[in-house]
């Protein structure tokens, strides 16, 4: 069986669905909502609440949180039985993620780097890709790795992001930071390690799960984004960090993940969602630069939003067949040959 064919029958639908949802998420949290500022502005108290409300809809941190579990999730269900191959391995992984990301860079330099609001959490992927065959040889079980690796997290969080947890006994602003990647590329990835690490469980047991109804798969999705408009409001207006709640949330995502891939174990997704999530990442990576340089002939209005919006998914799509494909199919063509040697 080839790689084409052996990734095929390892894939689960929904999850390219998935991917561009949360993707879009990100992209909305980041294209500031022209529409919520006359609610907000309201004399009426409970239209400018509802407009406080839409403002933290879209939780972008929250998305790259399901995007770690279901990265780790797509990682370890191939590989269960172990790595066959870990140059392989490791040469699929980085040159597909490193390929868009250094020309997103480059074209990043001339508008002060926009695609730093989302590289942090690529290179994340990129420590969790390395450490993954190391940890897949601790002889302990991946529950006990994952616990040890949420405290941890937690160790390192009350250490290091110490003043947004004294913000957080005010609530009041103790040079309050706020954001999950305020700890910087070299210790962020320990924070989200045991949230990729949910992936991993994820992976280790979705074959001995039973059927999930849509009224559960409709009831964790309504929690999920309540929540997620919750913990986000509490970031931005109560001091409540994120580097403090979302490996809590995590755990719930973990659960909402979950009923999604069983639930469309027996049923189809939407095939045009499905269609694309196969440019999920490229309009991950390359949404904050687009959104700069449209704006140099466009202002995000209630008419041209929209645009915006639009034409960074086309774009980003265009990026896709350009640059992200021909780098997939490189990694394959590399990982060939070296496994050919």
């Amino acid at each position: 069986m080839d790689d084409i064919a052996a990734q095929h029958k390892n894939w689960f639908k929904g999850l390219d669905s998935l991917r561009f949802i949360l993707a879009l998420i990100v992209l909305m949290s980041h294209f500031q909502s022209p529409y919520v500022f006359p609610l907000m502005a309201s004399a009426s108290t409970s239209i400018k609440w509802f407009g406080y409300i839409v403002d933290k809809l879209f939780d972008g941190s929250a998305a790259v949180i399901a995007f770690f579990i279901i990265s780790g999730f797509v990682i370890h269900y191939p590989n269960k039985n172990g790595i066959k191959d870990l140059k392989t391995f490791w040469i699929r992984r980085f040159v597909r993620i490193f390929v868009p990301l250094i020309i997103i860079y480059f074209v990043g330099i001339k508008f002060n780097h926009p695609d730093r609001t989302v590289v942090w959490s690529l290179i994340c992927e990129l420590f969790y890709y390395a450490v993954y065959p190391l940890l897949a040889k601790i002889k302990l079980s991946w529950l006990y790795k994952f616990i040890i690796a949420y405290v941890v997290a937690a160790i390192l969080i009350i250490w290091r992001a110490h003043p947004d947890v004294i913000s957080l006994f005010g609530p009041r602003d103790i040079k309050y930071h706020g954001y999950y990647w305020q700890l910087g590329i070299f210790l962020t990835w320990i924070v989200g390690l045991p949230v990729w690490l949910l992936g991993v469980l994820l992976a280790e047991h979705i074959d001995k799960l039973g059927p999930v109804s849509f009224t559960k798969l409709l009831l964790y999705r309504i929690v999920i984004i309540l929540l997620s408009c919750f913990f986000s409001s509490a970031q931005a207006y109560m001091h409540v960090s994120f580097i403090l709640t979302l490996n809590i949330f995590a755990l719930l995502i973990y659960k909402w993940l979950q009923a999604e891939i069983i639930y469309f174990k027996t049923r189809e997704p939407n095939a045009l969602l499905e269609k694309m999530g196969k440019f999920s990442y490229s309009l991950y990576l390359c949404h904050p630069t687009i959104y700069v340089i449209m704006g140099f002939w466009l202002s995000n209005t209630f008419i041209n939003y929209p645009i915006f919006i639009i034409v960074s998914i086309a774009v980003s799509y265009l990026f896709y067949l350009a640059v992200e494909k021909p780098s997939h199919l490189l990694a394959i063509k590399l990982a060939k040959s070296v496994a050919k040697k």
